[in-house]
Formats: C-alpha cells, structure tokens, sequence
C-alpha cells in the first residue's frame, strides 16, 4: 500500500531518512567501537612490552644499563704496598698500617674500625681503599 499522497509520500521520504541516519549512527558507533578496541589492544601490549623491559625498567629506577665501568667512576684502589706503608688515625694518634693490623689481630681494635681508618687515611691520597666501590 503506497500512499499516493504529498503527504503520505512526504511521510514515506521522511520514515527512510530517519531508517537511513539510524544506520549511519550505528555504523559510526560501530567504528568508535572498533576503534575504542583497537587502541585498548595497543594500550594493553604496550604495558606488556614496557612491564617486560628489564632495560627500561632500570633505567626508571636510575640505573644506567649502557655505561661502562672505568677506573675513573670507581676511584683508583690502592696497591698492597700503599695500604701497607699508610699510617692511620687510632683515637687521634697516628700509628703505622702494621701497628693498626696487629690491634685488629690481638682483638684491640674491631675490623670494621680499622676498615674504616683505612678507607680514610687512602682518600687522603686519592685511593679507595680494596673491596670498595661505593
């Protein structure tokens, strides 16, 4: 049944337009969607990647991962016959590497005071004193 009418007609014109502008906001819907998904699959994998990026990682953490240890960024360790002719400081009295080795061995001093005395008496002169690299 047509409706030969300018009105009925106009009615019939204006029902597919409104048929024709539902289908273009659904097919607009239907792309935003697509493209929503889209993006949240590139969001997804992006963490992914950077959660397994132990470079990256390090790098967030202030580690430099592409730096090369030199003599110069861990200070010159000094030689055994340094450590050895160094004098250091015991309760304000200068005493010889040996002197300050024996009271560690007789049980007069503690280790960690004379590694400590050790360590200061050689950044007098520029060293680090052996197994420090801080």
């Amino acid at each position: 049944m047509t409706d030969q009418t300018a009105l009925g007609q106009a009615m019939i014109r204006a029902q597919e337009a409104e048929r024709a502008a539902s289908q273009a906001k659904a097919d607009a819907l239907a792309e935003v969607a697509k493209e929503e998904a889209f993006k949240a699959d590139i969001e997804r994998a992006t963490e992914l990647s950077v959660q397994n990026n132990t470079q990256l990682l390090a790098q967030r953490m202030g580690i430099t991962t592409n730096r090369v240890t030199t003599s110069q960024s861990v200070g010159m360790i000094a030689p055994r016959e340094v450590i050895q002719n160094t004098h250091l400081r015991f309760n304000g009295i200068e005493i010889s590497g040996q002197q300050g080795r024996d009271m560690v061995e007789y049980g007069q001093w503690s280790k960690a005071e004379y590694d400590k005395a050790l360590a200061d008496a050689l950044a007098l002169h520029g060293y680090k004193a052996p197994g420090s690299f801080r």
